[in-house]
């Protein structure tokens, strides 16, 4: 074997150079051995140091879920009437689901990174979103006092509604390609075949991270809104909202960067069209799931608002890796509500609103860190 003509990679790559400017943010198994890391995990000099700076940014996020109690939670919950539990329901079953399918996709887009800093920030991610995911087991013991048999029924709800069922397969579906590439070995496909697939699946965390989660957060808000109940399930969600628009910063910032390595195996225009296709999959799937669920259980948001949100979220998202959009909503139908319980601009590069709920001191920490990352990384 040959340094150019590489049979396999390894764990402890002798040959290997971690400040190569060749080096790949992720594996392509057509590389010589000198263009690849060593394997010592060393972040002194990041590559790609706007990604640990993330990952420092990240960090100072730090919550937990069991700190917000729940005792009375069942009891506001009770104050809903049955179409309002109903939907309620529906999205505590999909948000639990995302985070679970995140948790689990998570280690596999860490097992095809190759930098360090890239590395890291793939487990810190992973703790967040299994914090999300200890978040929404809390809501649902604390509102059915650990009655586990109702906790189950919500959390297999896709079993029996065909809707909720397709949405989660779709996004279940765009991660299963990349795990079977893995389980079946990487020798097995083309590069091309590959480099699609990350593609996709990239595509899909951030079509997850940044559309597909909001439509359950707005609902949850909505309770608060409405009613005045649910304080500190609507926290949590805050909390949780709070990340998972700081992940839309970071998965924008890995596409943008990623794109370059990709596209030396499949073309721009391919990889465009994957990336805007996926996000517009996904916004799809929503609107169809909510149109369906809204048809007999209008609880107070028209369908029309709902329809109208995910496409303004859409655009907006699109617009934000570079994309033109694709609907053409210019208005946000649930700016009133954004003011009171939304991070919806915060850490995306258009300004601070912070939630009204946040009172921790990390908040304000985050910001200023945002604001020197920006400086040095901007779209």
């Amino acid at each position: 074997m040959t340094l150019l003509n590489k049979q396999k990679s390894y764990l402890f790559n002798i040959w290997g150079n971690d400040f190569n400017s060749q080096l790949s943010p992720v594996k392509f198994f057509d590389s010589p051995l000198w263009e690849e890391p060593t394997g010592l995990f060393t972040i002194f000099h990041p590559m790609h140091p706007h990604i640990y700076e993330f990952v420092k940014l990240q960090k100072q996020r730090l919550w937990k879920a069991d700190e917000y109690p729940i005792d009375r939670t069942r009891e506001q919950f009770d104050q809903l009437d049955a179409i309002d539990k109903k939907v309620f329901e529906y999205t505590l079953s999909f948000l639990a689901f995302l985070d679970s399918v995140q948790v689990a996709n998570i280690a596999d887009m860490e097992v095809v990174y190759n930098m360090p800093e890239y590395k890291i920030w793939g487990a810190t991610h992973k703790y967040f979103e299994v914090e999300h995911s200890i978040a929404y087991s809390n809501i649902l013991y604390g509102l059915f006092n650990q009655n586990f048999e109702e906790v189950k029924r919500i959390f297999y709800l896709a079993k029996d509604h065909p809707e909720l069922r397709r949405r989660n397969e779709l996004i279940a579906n765009n991660y299963q390609k990349l795990f079977d590439i893995l389980w079946e070995g990487l020798k097995n496909v083309t590069q091309e075949e590959y480099a699609r697939t990350l593609a996709h699946v990239f595509a899909g965390t951030y079509a997850m991270e940044a559309v597909t989660f909001y439509m359950g957060f707005k609902t949850i808000e909505f309770y608060q809104y409405k009613y005045g109940v649910l304080p500190m399930t609507n926290k949590m969600i805050s909390e949780i909202k709070a990340d998972e628009l700081f992940h839309v910063k970071v998965m924008a910032t890995i596409i943008k960067t990623l794109k370059p390595y990709i596209t030396r195996y499949i073309s721009e225009q391919e990889f465009d069209e994957i990336v805007v296709s996926t996000v517009q999959s996904y916004a799809e799937a929503d609107l169809q799931f909510y149109q369906s669920v809204l048809a007999q259980n209008n609880f107070g948001i028209t369908q029309q608002q709902v329809a109208n949100y995910i496409k303004f979220l859409t655009d907006k998202r699109l617009k934000l890796l570079g994309y033109q959009p694709i609907y053409g909503i210019e208005e946000n139908p649930f700016e009133e509500i954004d003011r009171l319980y939304g991070y919806l601009e915060s850490h995306i590069n258009e300004g601070k609103k912070e939630a009204f709920f946040e009172t921790k001191s990390s908040a304000y920490v985050t910001a200023e860190l945002d604001d020197k990352v920006l400086e040095d990384f901007k779209f």
